[in-house]
């Protein structure tokens, strides 16, 4: 959603996707409500730290929106509580609660595709 914490200029993209961004269907929205209209509400799941499930109990399929707040203040709370049973969370070890954004993204991503490709298989 707009605004980005990055630029959204080719030489910006080209860096961030290296050689896989051709390939990614992506569009820029300016507001939440503006992406609810375009998400399957039922196929999306919110990664928050105030998640009361593990992500890696989630029952991820094809298809399915993987939601992650800004680095610094996460998402909302109106957007946690409307999705309450869709709040996943990253489990930590002791009182430092602390992974950046593209670690949290990169762990749900890849546990998302780890499900789905094993029941393709």
């Amino acid at each position: 959603m707009r605004p980005t914490g990055f630029r959204l200029d080719d030489k910006q993209l080209q860096r961030a996707g290296l050689d896989y961004w051709q390939y990614l269907n992506w569009e820029a929205v300016d507001s939440w409500p503006k992406m609810t209209e375009l998400m399957q509400l039922e196929r999306t799941w919110l990664f928050t730290k105030f998640g009361t499930k593990n992500y890696s109990n989630a029952a991820f399929n094809k298809g399915d929106w993987l939601v992650f707040g800004s680095e610094s203040s996460g998402l909302p709370e109106s957007v946690r509580a409307a999705y309450a049973d869709r709040c996943l969370s990253l489990p930590m070890i002791g009182p430092v609660r602390s992974l950046n954004l593209s670690v949290a993204v990169g762990v749900g991503l890849f546990e998302a595709h780890r499900q789905v490709t094993s029941r393709e298989q």
